[in-house]
């Protein structure tokens, strides 16, 4: 039997993520249909439409007044950050324009200053929100030791994004900043959450990777257990993972 169909696999999958953040049966329409059509037709990585409906409903999700029944009922909803974040990844990628000729060495996205940076503004304006949110959240939780760690953090997004303005980041330092922010996002949470409830969160992980761990190498195991961690970390916290792209 032969694997699934490419095309299909990228209809069904962002069919089947869109689905699970509704949180609702519904079937597409044609018109959803024919957006995806379009997202694949620009060469538009399944992952990044993946994470662009995540962002989505997060912030659906977090809006102030909710309205009982009210839900996100087509993918239309979704069109803008799609392409938010493709032209993101165009520029940092250099899909489109700024690509050096072959073997001329490193790719320009990763050497020059980012020249159109409307789109990665955003982001980070987005990734201190949350941030911002999940200190207000962690200050009404009582959790005091974790917030002027969030206060911090969310001021040093601000800084990126300002000197990001004034064309200083490259692509490659900008993500490598990111990073840095993240590693200390995940060590503030980790330094100031009990200790039963760290253990709980290593346990956890480790039973969910139970039954695979026959089927990888121990470095591979452990890699995978320290992600499914900073990812149950970053939940406890209600924070996001501090990258350009999931």
């Amino acid at each position: 039997m032969s694997g699934p169909d490419p095309e299909d696999e990228y209809f069904r999958s962002i069919e089947a993520e869109f689905l699970r953040r509704r949180g609702a049966p519904l079937l597409l329409s044609p018109r959803d249909w024919a957006l995806v059509g379009e997202w694949r037709d620009l060469a538009i990585p399944q992952r990044l439409v993946i994470q662009a409906i995540g962002n989505v409903f997060d912030v659906f999700d977090r809006r102030p007044v909710k309205i009982p029944g009210r839900r996100i009922n087509g993918l239309a909803y979704c069109r803008q950050e799609v392409l938010t974040l493709f032209e993101l990844y165009c520029m940092l990628h250099a899909v489109e324009s700024g690509r050096p000729a072959s073997g001329q060495g490193t790719d320009a996205a990763s050497t020059a200053p980012i020249a159109s940076a409307t789109p990665v503004i955003r982001h980070l304006g987005r990734l201190a929100r949350q941030v911002g949110g999940a200190m207000r959240a962690a200050s009404a939780a009582g959790r005091d030791a974790l917030v002027p760690r969030l206060a911090k953090l969310a001021a040093e997004i601000k800084v990126v994004k300002h000197d990001l303005r004034d064309g200083t980041p490259t692509g490659a330092s900008l993500e490598s900043l990111l990073a840095g922010l993240d590693a200390a996002l995940l060590d503030a949470i980790r330094e100031t959450l009990p200790e039963r409830d760290l253990q709980a969160i290593e346990t956890e992980a480790a039973t969910r990777l139970r039954d695979e761990r026959a089927r990888m190498t121990p470095p591979a195991w452990e890699a995978t257990r320290a992600a499914l961690v900073a990812r149950l970390l970053r939940q406890n916290a209600g924070v996001p993972r501090l990258t350009l792209f999931d």
